[in-house]
């Protein structure tokens, strides 16, 4: 098995949406669906430049799908070219060493000889703004007539509607297309510039939403014919200017090679190789793969969405899935790429400040969905197909969101050492949390309370005392007061002018430390932590009595007594387990909560099995671990959700990554610096990773043995990559 190449062999129609998804190519800028060139039915077509909300009129912003450029119509000797045709045979390859996606198609027409078809695509890696596509076509029994037409195509909807409308089309050359857009809100302007180079004389096709270029070929046996077509996005809000279209004698391969060498750098700090495993090796890289492609340049002002940048699911709003799922690999691996993603949320600021400041309190309240401003878009209500909507709360109440940006700014921070974001927004971001929880606080003579909150399992609403959610608001609390102290000490400037800007007193750290301690955490004899209070004495069900199932136990349950039961849809108390291992307890209470949680769970969520694969690691139970991963892969792999069509899990792939580098390879902080302790699989023979730590490139090599299970830390002149300072 090649572990570079994501591919299939045959076409399966109804597996259409959901491959178009897994074979989504991108450079953080722009991404590109896998979808076919010529139309095919059931098909969602779409590519995306990242951050560029639109709201079209009366519903949310959304990431719209911008003008394609990828569609192509080809007619040969009259009949048109479709997969409904014979096929003889059918490869997609998606390397993702280089980032290229090709596809060959052997076709026979009911009226033509046989043709073989090349597809080759790439988004580049080197030149943010470019796309590329080759098409080559060989005759095999007999000469016939070609015809292609491709161009730029505003028709294709959002999901509903189009996003952007023509304001202008013109053709440079003959060769040639440039259009400008605005979308569909007025917002922004967007230029795309293609042009196609091949044989025969090209003629302009003028319709109004979808200007192209068509060609007419004769096919002879035995002699390809080649067509290179290029097209440059780009957007009012770009700070650099518009990338100009490659030359006429620019072959895709030059700009494949480019686009390579960049892949090249990032595959050297996020390779992963298993020793033993190809198939778990392919799914790892297909992970980190996927991450990079979405994870936006520094100017983007956007983020990684729910569904990465592969589909219209959850309209590529952000969700916690980055703050915990994806940065803290990205920490480890890509190091800038996660700081791009804080930089977004320190300009979201003042967006959770206005969130915090509609309920009353102080600080900021991060939106559960952030677009474009930080300010809260998730949805009100449910849009079923069928049955009456419902109302979603998370927006509101599920306020652990607040912690989990400020956990991904501290994680980063402790193993970069940046102190210059930390300085210049990273303590903004955890006080301004820490005053909200402040204000947040119900202090009675029994401790202080969070009440009406969703923790991570959301099955269960309008709680009280969420264990996630109260521990993590009295970390932030008390990191909050370690922050100001420490930023005192490094820039008394830096700290009086935040203490002016957002009204930060004195007494305040010393308060919070008072506030957190006397935070409410409740657990049983046992050292079970209670999820929420009432929860011990919730209804008990016995999740297996329902196996083999299709459907979620919430579904199965029903809403009333899915509340009322000990199901839970993801991990909760599993989930501070691996997030905040020592402030949990002893090894001890680790064991005993997953004893109690583990069966209790469901995963109805797409961000659960590859956690539990994670804690699962952390406490031994390593080949329970590896069936946890195994189906944590094979989510997005094989749809074993049924929404592929949706996009690619952003939590399931960074939970996967993590379990790789944190699970099985036992990466972590001890005193300040890395250490690794290896827990493998039994036919894992060796576990090879690279990662970063204040700016220098380790390299890894792990393998079960005498020092299986012991925590080997990584020495300053050893494992490191010669001259590789990040």
């Amino acid at each position: 098995m090649n572990t570079w190449l994501l591919a299939e062999d045959r076409f399966v129609p109804s597996l259409v949406p959901s491959r178009e998804s897994i074979y989504t190519i991108g450079n953080g800028y722009l991404s590109t669906r896998g979808s076919f060139e010529e139309d095919l039915g059931g098909e969602i077509r779409a590519s995306f430049i990242n951050g560029l909300y639109v709201s079209p009129p009366g519903e949310l912003p959304l990431l719209g799908a911008v003008p394609d450029w990828t569609g192509v119509s080809i007619t040969i000797d009259g009949v048109l070219f479709s997969l409904d045709g014979k096929i003889g045979g059918y490869q997609r390859n998606l390397d993702m060493r280089s980032g290229i996606l090709e596809r060959e198609v052997l076709w026979r027409g009911a009226e033509t000889g046989v043709v073989k078809i090349r597809f080759r695509r790439l988004v580049s890696m080197a030149e943010r703004h470019l796309a590329a596509l080759e098409l080559t076509f060989l005759a095999l029994t007999e000469d016939s007539d070609l015809r292609l037409e491709t161009g730029i195509n505003t028709s294709i909807p959002s999901p509903n509607v189009p996003a952007w409308n023509p304001l202008k089309w013109s053709s440079p050359a003959r060769s040639r297309l440039r259009l400008v857009a605005e979308s569909i809100d007025g917002d922004h302007r967007l230029s795309v510039d293609s042009a196609v180079y091949g044989p025969g004389h090209f003629e302009l096709i003028g319709d109004h939403r979808h200007h192209r270029l068509a060609s007419e070929v004769r096919l002879e046996v035995g002699r390809p014919v080649t067509f290179t077509k290029f097209a440059v996005y780009h957007v009012s809000r770009d700070p650099d200017p518009a990338s100009p279209l490659p030359a006429p004698s620019t072959s895709f391969d030059e700009v494949a090679a480019a686009s390579a060498r960049a892949w090249a750098k990032r595959w050297r700090a996020s390779n992963v190789e298993i020793d033993g495993d190809p198939a778990s090796e392919r799914g790892v890289r297909f992970a980190a793969f996927q991450v990079v492609a979405a994870a936006p340049p520094k100017d983007a002002g956007a983020s990684i969405g729910g569904r990465m940048a592969a589909g219209f699911g959850y309209r590529h709003h952000v969700f916690w899935d980055t703050d915990v799922f994806i940065v803290p690999y990205l920490t480890v691996t890509h190091p800038d790429l996660a700081r791009n993603h804080l930089a977004y949320r320190y300009r979201g600021l003042d967006g959770a400040r206005r969130k915090a400041k509609k309920y009353g309190r102080e600080g900021a309240f991060y939106a559960w969905e952030s677009a474009g401003t930080g300010d809260e878009v998730t949805p009100e209500w449910s849009s079923p197909l069928f049955g009456p909507p419902s109302r979603i709360w998370t927006g509101e109440i599920e306020e652990h969101i607040t912690s989990d940006v400020a956990y991904a700014a501290d994680h980063y921070w402790r193993w970069t050492a940046d102190d210059r974001f930390m300085l210049d927004e990273g303590v903004e971001i955890v006080v301004e949390g820490a005053r909200y929880w402040a204000s947040r606080l119900e202090v009675e003579k029994d401790g202080a309370h969070v009440r009406n909150v969703i923790g991570p399992d959301e099955y269960h609403t309008h709680v009280n005392d969420s264990y996630f959610t109260n521990l993590f608001a009295a970390w932030q609390l008390r990191r909050a007061a370690s922050l100001v102290e420490w930023a005192r000490k490094r820039s008394a400037a830096k700290t009086m002018a935040l203490t002016a800007r957002i009204g930060l007193e004195p007494a305040d750290p010393g308060r919070w430390r008072q506030l957190a301690n006397r935070i409410v955490l409740r657990r049983g004899a046992d050292g079970v932590w209670e999820q929420h209070r009432g929860f011990f004495e919730a209804e008990p069900v016995n999740i297996s009595s329902f196996s083999p199932r299709r459907m979620a136990m919430y579904d199965l349950l029903g809403e009333e007594r899915a509340e009322r039961s000990q199901v839970i849809k993801q991990p909760d108390v599993v989930m501070a387990m691996a997030m905040l291992p020592q402030a949990v307890g002893t090894e001890a209470v680790h064991r005993a909560n997953w004893a109690y949680y583990f069966p209790r769970c469901d995963h109805g969520s797409s961000l659960s099995l590859a956690v539990h694969a994670r804690v699962a690691c952390d406490l031994g139970y390593t080949e329970l671990a590896y069936e946890l991963f195994l189906r944590a892969m094979a989510i997005d792999l094989e749809n074993t959700m049924g929404n592929g069509q949706d996009g690619i899990h952003a939590a399931t792939q960074g939970g996967v990554l993590q379990a790789t580098l944190f699970g099985f390879g036992g990466l972590a902080l001890q005193d300040g610096e890395p250490v690794t302790r290896p827990r493998l699989p039994d036919h894992w023979k060796e576990l090879q990773f690279s990662f970063s730590h204040q700016g220098i490139r380790y390299e890894r090599e792990l393998r079960m043995g005498k020092r299986s299970g012991m925590a080997t830390a990584i020495p300053r002149n050893r494992n490191r990559k010669k001259g590789d300072k990040e």
